[in-house]
């Protein structure tokens, strides 16, 4: 063929002449269309200039940010106007000090004061709530285009006529109404966020639009750790979860992030659960998708509401917007979890989709061929025609021409060089794939785009396949090609080549393609395979992979041989395991039978095969119990193996140990009891059974507490549930109604139970008849009732006779000796001195006498009350004893029952006086205080404090029948002592005490 017009080349004088011809024709013809276009593109450049101002709450950073400002950039150069676009940025995250961004508004106010804008698109909470605050003082009048931010995070604004935009919305109920659809077996749901104000703020929402869930699904919010705790969190999410990532801008450390590049795909890498984000810039770092906040919508609703207001529109017309949401997901991380397309919600978007090859490459393919098909059929047609040498020409052009287009328009870059190593043809795809123009390509050797070490070699090559006499050698059957950019880039390439020859000269055509990307998903693969590999082979669990319809086993992890002892040699194929793990024929067919029907049922519904679980025999003889797991990937296999051996030989031994228990329980003398962690009874020995006569399901549940007495119901089950929520033993009394239908006292007693892994297990408890033992108690509690009346109304008859006889006495022997001393003579200095300190000294007796009867029956008490009294028997026991009482009273009743009064008064004498002679205080702090259901009495001292036990096995009986009196009303009584640390009584009286006796303070 000849070379001169597939190439460009002119040859004969002939030939120069009409080129030269040609060449004028179209200079001028260049000329003429250059003038037209300078003058179309003169009338193109008169545009009205309008001015656009931007502020962005964040820099270009943000993903968010950036995604905005490409859209409004992208609406704004297609609009009819020139526009002067100013971008400020207020870096409320870099910069939060409100000094800082008080200086940053100062400054944005003075710089654009003589450059008014046209427009102003306010991107973010602040920047919107900085226009609204300055609009009338420094922009009055300009219109305003909002977005970037919610309503609510806005502070639900006031906004004026100028004023229109975009209200962004999240949707997360439609987000988890979506995961649901595609992970329906779902029950967690974890919540990510962070701890700035915008984490918060979305917090709120989800918080917000998932309440309704929480009674369906546990949902858990993970908002408040640090980054590295949060990620190790989600490497442990249970079974069934999804996470609904919400935005982390700021952890628990303080520590700053970019939610969408930086946060966002650490969650992504970390969670063993799908993830699902709140908007587009979220997507595409690993996450499922789901109902997203388009900041790309935004900017183009944004962007286009600038545009209507500067060809005229008010904003007042233009309606502001609510939300720009849209269901979009990622094929990638939908394959990645195994979620079904087909059950994605009507309408939504899935990206990045990734072709298969023939997709990928089937208009390169079928250009390469066209190619190939269209510069035969020119071989052919110009040899055919080669006699008639002007329709030959003709023909020639029009076949150059319409190779060139092809040529141009191939996806693949097409050079072509000469038997000098010359580029002759280098198309528009070989320009983009070596960085190099075309008019730079042409006439250099082609070795400046072949990296320097392999010269030699691929040029040898090149040369070696012309002399073989081949026309053409497809894509792959030149080994291992790279190329070289013209930035220095190494890049590897594919490459056909195909060769003609023009007299003595020989012409190369190579196609190149490149395969970077290919080779790089290639390379993905390779250690993506080898990556699985490895975890089955280092699985915790025994796993095999199978592949094929026979099962050929591929690998076989190191957990599987320890369980059987058999290796991948022992079991290339399913046809080899069965004998092996079932030599007994029946057996084996029975669980062949099973494991056949549940792999057709789950490959038939394109689900994981339902565990089953059976016996297998190991290489040394022995027998394992077996759960199996199988799941399918096309082809490909994968049987999990978990060992339930020890599991069922710990069942078997529980269960025979609870046999025991129950033979052991039931000969028990007392009843016994059991409940499991639902605070739910179930078991109950006999002895309990014949006590109340009732059947075992009668009984179980709550069926117990039927028999307990109507007024000590509420109190057991409340000491019971408290016991129970804190997992601590308890004592209880109760009445519990026998067979006959008597009430009988029991005492129970209860513990926790614990299983061998520490888990809790429920409660255990015992039951005691101590009617007996309360009866004799109530006697017990009868005569010390009656031993302390007794006692009172001895000691009121004692401070009676005190008072009223021996002191009047007393006071009257005084009087006398008033008397004598005064009928003494002048000179009876001695005697009359003698008198005197005996007058004071009977003083003293009296005065005494006197308090030793207020200490044995106190007339305040009985007329004052108990504050009164009890203020008074203070100060006269301070001024006796010399020492310091603090005393407290607040809000006690004046009128209390006489015998609660007494009781108190009691145990505040008898408490005090032990202090003050045992402690070796000098000070004490006393406190009475009322409420409306109790009386509580306190005493304090800061002493040496006393061992409580040994106290009580003393001789002394102050301690005894304090307690004694605090039972007859219903009292509770207590001290809390500690050896050098002090001592403090308590004494609680409730208002409304059951009566033991009339008379049983007295």
């Amino acid at each position: 063929m000849p070379q001169s017009r597939i190439f460009g080349k002119a040859s004969g004088h002939g030939s120069r002449r009409r080129r030269g011809a040609s060449c004028r024709t179209t200079v001028v013809f260049i000329v003429c269309a250059l003038c037209f276009l300078f003058q179309l593109t003169l009338g193109a450049q008169v545009k009205e200039v309008r001015r656009v101002l931007v502020f962005y709450e964040l820099g270009l950073s943000s993903p968010a940010v950036a995604l905005v400002d490409r859209e409004v950039r992208a609406v704004l150069e297609n609009s009819p106007f020139q526009i002067e676009l100013y971008r400020e940025y207020l870096e409320t995250t870099l910069f939060p000090d409100p000094a800082t961004q008080r200086e940053f508004r100062e400054w944005y106010i003075h710089k654009y004061r003589e450059r008014r804008p046209d427009v102003i698109i306010v991107i973010g909470p602040a920047p919107l709530k900085f226009l609204i605050d300055s609009h009338d003082a420094s922009f009055k009048d300009i219109p305003i285009v909002f977005g970037g931010t919610s309503q609510e995070q806005s502070d639900n604004p006031t906004l004026d006529s100028h004023i229109t935009g975009i209200w962004a919305r999240f949707e997360p109920a439609n987000t988890l109404e979506a995961a649901l659809r595609l992970q329906p077996g779902t029950k967690h749901v974890v919540v990510v966020g962070g701890m700035s104000s915008f984490d918060r703020h979305l917090e709120a929402i989800f918080k917000e639009q998932l309440r309704s869930y929480e009674a369906k699904l546990d949902l858990t919010y993970l908002t408040d750790l640090d980054m590295p705790a949060l990620l190790e969190r989600l490497k442990h999410l249970p079974d069934h979860s999804i996470v609904l990532y919400t935005h982390v801008g700021l952890d628990a450390r303080g520590t700053r992030f970019v939610g969408a590049s930086q946060a966002g795909p650490m969650v992504v890498s970390a969670a063993n659960a799908p993830v699902f984000g709140p908007s587009d810039v979220d997507l595409g770092h690993g996450e499922v998708g789901g109902n997203l906040n388009s900041f790309d919508m935004e900017g183009k609703i944004v962007g286009g509401m600038a545009v209507r207001i500067l060809s005229g529109q008010r904003p007042q017309d233009i309606p502001i917007v609510r939300g720009a949401g849209v269901y979009m997901f990622d094929w990638r991380a939908l394959q990645r979890w195994g979620l079904k397309e087909r059950n994605l919600p009507p309408g939504s978007s899935v990206l990045y989709r990734q072709p298969s090859f023939w997709q990928a490459y089937k208009s390169n393919i079928g250009v390469s061929i066209f190619l190939l098909l269209a510069q035969t059929l020119l071989m052919f047609g110009l040899l055919l025609q080669r006699a008639k040498r002007k329709q030959a020409v003709a023909e020639r052009r029009r076949s150059q021409l319409h190779l060139d287009s092809i040529v141009e328009s191939a996806m693949d870059a097409v050079i072509a060089i000469d038997d000098e190593h010359r580029i002759v043809v280098f198309n528009s795809a070989a320009e983009k794939m070596f960085g190099c123009p075309s008019r730079d390509a042409i006439a250099s050797p082609i070795d400046r785009f072949i990296p320097e070490r392999f010269h030699a070699a691929q040029l040898a090559h090149v040369w070696h396949f012309g002399d073989t006499g081949a026309t053409a050698r497809t894509m792959g059957t030149l080994g291992s090609l790279w190329g070289l950019r013209a930035n220095g880039e190494e890049f590897p390439v594919e490459a056909s080549i195909s060769h003609t020859e023009a007299g003595e000269k020989k012409l190369f055509t190579v196609i190149i393609r490149d395969v970077t990307e290919r080779r790089r998903a290639e390379e993905a693969l390779k250690r993506s395979e080898q990556h699985s590999r490895e975890q089955v082979l280092h699985s915790p669990v025994g796993k095999i992979v199978v592949r094929g319809p026979s099962r050929e086993v591929e690998v076989a992890s190191l957990k599987f041989t320890e369980i059987f002892g058999y290796t991948i040699e022992d079991v290339p194929d399913e046809a080899h395991w069965w004998p092996l793990a079932y030599p007994d024929e029946a057996y084996r067919e029975a669980v062949k039978a099973e494991w056949e029907k549940r792999i057709e049922r789950a490959v038939s519904s394109h689900t994981d095969m339902d565990p089953m679980e059976a016996m297998v025999r190991c290489k040394d003889g022995s027998s394992r119990y077996i759960e199996f797991h199988f799941a399918s990937f096309e082809d490909t296999g994968l049987v999990s193996f978990v060992d339930l051996t020890d599991r069922h030989r710990a069942e078997a031994a529980l269960r025979e140990s609870e046999e025991r228990f129950r033979l052991v329980a039931n000969a028990a003398p007392m009843m016994i009891w059991m409940s499991g962690t639902h605070k739910l009874f179930d078991y109950f020995n006999q002895t309990w059974l014949q006590f109340t006569g009732r059947s075992i399901r009668e009984e179980l549940g709550n069926g117990w507490a039927e028999g307990v007495h109507p007024e000590d119901l509420a109190q057991c089950m409340d000491t019971y549930t408290k016991a129970f929520d804190q997992r601590e033993p308890f004592e209880m009394e109760y009445r519990l109604r026998r067979h006959d239908g008597e009430y009988r006292w029991v005492l129970d007693l209860g513990a926790p139970r614990f299983n061998a892994d520490g888990s809790f297990a429920g409660y255990i408890g015992s039951c005691l008849d101590i009617t007996e033992g309360k009866l004799a108690e109530d006697t017990l509690s009868s005569v010390s009732r009656k031993l302390i009346e007794a006692h009172e109304e001895e000691r009121t008859w004692i401070a009676r006779e005190l008072h009223d006889d021996i002191n009047q006495r007393l006071a009257l022997l005084a009087a006398n000796m008033g008397l004598l001393e005064q009928d003494l003579p002048e000179s009876a200095v001695g005697l009359r001195n003698h008198l005197q300190d005996e007058k004071e000294q009977l003083s003293d007796i009296a005065s005494e006498i006197q308090a030793l009867s207020h200490r044995l029956h106190s007339s305040k008490l009985e007329y004052l009350g108990l504050a009164t009294a009890a203020a008074g028997f203070c100060k006269e026991l301070s001024d006796q004893r010399k020492v310091e009482i603090d005393f407290h009273s607040d809000d006690v009743p004046k009128e209390l029952p006489q015998e609660i009064s007494l009781c108190l008064f009691r145990v505040l004498q008898e408490a005090l006086q032990n202090a003050a002679k045992y402690s070796g205080s000098k000070r004490f702090q006393v406190a009475v205080s009322g409420t409306s259901k109790e009386i509580h009495l306190t005493v304090r001292d800061s002493g040496i404090g006393f061992d409580l036990q040994e106290a009580l096995k003393g001789r002394g009986l102050g301690l005894t029948s304090m307690k004694e009196r605090m039972k007859l009303v219903d009292g509770q009584f207590s001290i809390d002592s500690q050896l050098q640390h002090g001592t403090t009584i308590h004494a609680r009286v409730p208002l409304n005490h059951r009566m033991k006796s009339a008379g049983a303070g007295r």
